[in-house]
């Protein structure tokens, strides 16, 4: 028993078949996710994708060969380095002061303002009265 799991948008995918015993349990070794997660639209899009690479490939080379115009060389060239090698690392220069001391008076100032003492004593105001 074999169960085929397409809808009726997903016409350009590829289609999973999942194998099933008689009790309708998945069979050993079958995968109700083959793809691993990864979204259909973007695996289908990866997957038309695979037949235009070796002719992006070729464009590419062809550019790094032209001669007439050294931006569009240099240009192709670093595509070419940024998808092979990466792009290179950035080194970033960071001074860090310690804010420790200051984090420190903060609390002391919390804590003196803490421990002060409010009077709540209330204030007898005569009352006016109305005629």
């Amino acid at each position: 028993m074999s169960q085929t799991m397409v809808s009726e948008t997903d016409q350009d995918f590829i289609p999973v078949v999942i194998d099933r015993d008689e009790r309708g349990r998945v069979k050993k070794g079958q995968a109700l996710n083959p793809r691993g997660g990864q979204d259909r639209r973007l695996y289908a899009m990866k997957k038309k994708l695979d037949d235009l690479t070796p002719r992006a490939l070729n464009a590419l080379a062809r550019l790094v060969e032209d001669e007439g115009n050294p931006s569009v060389r240099l240009n192709a060239a670093i595509q070419i380095l940024d998808r092979t090698l990466g792009k290179p690392k950035q080194s970033v220069s960071l001074d860090v002061t310690s804010t420790s001391a200051m984090h420190l008076a903060a609390l002391e100032e919390l804590s003196a303002r803490a421990k002060r003492t409010i009077d709540i004593t209330p204030i007898e105001t005569p009352i006016e009265q109305k005629d």
